[in-house]
């Protein structure tokens, strides 16, 4: 429609859909009188009535739970959190060398594996270390955690209820037809939860963590939201917030993760430059930290490039234009007005960007005059304003050191099945809906190490 109509479309009577960079600043940054406030048809209370950093509409609540959870995301946190994100990709690597490459077996031969499931189990397992103190044992048991597909339902059941919240007048019927495993599989993934912020609090454990970054000053045990100070989450507050951020913390980084080896192997040349790019840097794996492969040039391109076409957050976040009405990207739009900028149809637009739908990552290394007129600061994946992702850090360091210790030791390659296909038509519930990534790797260490045993 944007391709059609221009960058801003009229998707219903009192909505807005908006492609600009401009817009993003108008509808996300600060402004007098305060951000647009959240349309709360869009967002959902949590089942215990307590709303989490990304659900509630009210801007004090929000920012208490902000500056409650920001140490966890600091430069000083993240340098802390190293070592452990560190370990789990290292066990990455160890289970893919158990599956490839077998003795005897030729290139032919080779048992693919499904990169999708390797790195949703990383992700999950640190984000579940960072949040509770123990990890989900994804990598350990080499399968998924029943967790995984609660959180996948949980995510659908949350879209269905979505679009029925957006017909008033029918969501009564909207509400009977919602499959009820969807919704009940929503409230056991936020009761496991529950259960596991509990077990936490109750180990009093001293780490940099999510949970001990909240309890810097203590909780509260009021029921329900806590709105009497600045310095303190009530427990169910707690409960919710672990609830998003175990879903924002894995899905996010394995999406982006998973989208960029998908197009780098879609493109030999690009893959071929990047891998140079990576060995050519490190005399040894130990070399590789958050620091060092931050100044990995063209990395950073193909992972701008990755969230380009392949955005974890796929759709929008809705706002409500205040009263008195405002401009959004030069328009007056009317007071009440559900206005958003939509992430995937403005990274492909062609007013935006040369060749969108082309993976060229040199387009964010600015030396290419092909993509001079490229609008980048349109490319906002973690959101903008004060109510963007807290957790941006973090994932950019998973997402590069997984990236870089993938492409140091294996040489990868897609099934034909993925090759020929269109592994990218794929069902959106928030986030893509991804099936599996089949691949074959080489370990480029293998020979040397059976030459030296």
């Amino acid at each position: 429609m944007f391709q059609k109509y221009g960058p801003v479309v009229r998707i219903s009577p009192d909505e807005l859909a908006f492609g600009t960079a401009r817009s993003i600043h108008d509808i996300y940054g600060q402004r007098p009188g305060g951000c647009f406030e959240k349309d709360p048809s869009h967002y959902f209370t949590p089942p215990n009535g307590a709303h989490h950093i990304v659900s509630t509409p009210d801007h004090s609540v929000h920012a208490r739970q902000r500056r409650l959870l920001a140490p966890a995301f600091t430069e000083r946190a993240l340098r802390d959190q190293e070592c452990l994100i560190q370990g789990y990709v290292d066990t990455l690597i160890c289970m893919l060398r158990e599956k490839v490459d077998v003795e005897g077996e030729t290139s032919s031969q080779q048992r693919p594996v499904d990169l999708r499931d390797w790195i949703n189990y990383t992700t999950f397992d640190i984000t579940g270390d960072l949040m509770f103190g123990e990890s989900f044992d994804c990598l350990k048991d080499t399968r998924l955690h029943p967790w995984i597909d609660l959180l996948a339902n949980s995510i659908k059941a949350l879209s269905v209820v979505g679009i029925a919240a957006q017909f008033p007048s029918l969501k009564t019927i909207l509400d009977a037809l919602t499959p009820s495993k969807y919704t009940k599989q929503a409230e056991d993934h936020f009761n496991l939860t529950a259960e596991k912020v509990d077990r936490r609090l109750e180990a009093n454990i001293s780490r940099p963590d999510f949970i001990s970054a909240i309890l810097k000053n203590g909780l509260s045990e009021k029921k329900g939201q806590y709105c009497d100070g600045e310095k303190i989450m009530s427990r169910a507050e707690i409960h919710s917030n672990a609830f998003i951020l175990i879903i924002a913390g894995s899905e996010t980084s394995a999406t982006c993760v998973t989208g960029c080896i998908y197009y780098l192997c879609m493109n030999p040349q690009t893959l071929a430059r990047l891998v140079n790019e990576i060995r050519s840097s490190f005399e040894n794996e130990t070399e590789m930290t958050f620091r060092t492969i931050a100044t990995l040039k063209y990395l950073s391109a193909v992972i701008e490039e990755g969230l380009r076409m392949y955005p974890p957050l796929v759709t929008s976040l809705c706002r409500l234009v205040p009263k008195g009405g405002a401009l959004v990207d030069g328009h007056y739009v009317p007071e009440g007005t559900k206005v958003a900028f939509h992430h995937y149809a403005s990274y492909w637009s062609s007013s935006n960007f040369a060749l969108p739908d082309e993976f060229i990552p040199d387009r964010w290394l600015g030396s290419d005059a092909r993509f001079n007129g490229d609008s980048k600061d349109v490319l906002q994946p973690f959101s903008y304003g004060p109510r963007a992702c807290i957790g941006k850090s973090l994932a950019y360091a998973q997402i590069r050191l997984i990236l870089c210790k993938l492409l140091w030791h294996f040489d990868i390659k897609l099934c034909p099945e993925i090759e020929q296909g269109n592994w990218t038509d794929q069902g959106v519930w928030f986030f893509w809906s991804k099936p599996p990534l089949m691949a074959t790797l080489h370990d480029r260490f293998a020979e040397e190490s059976l030459s030296s045993e």
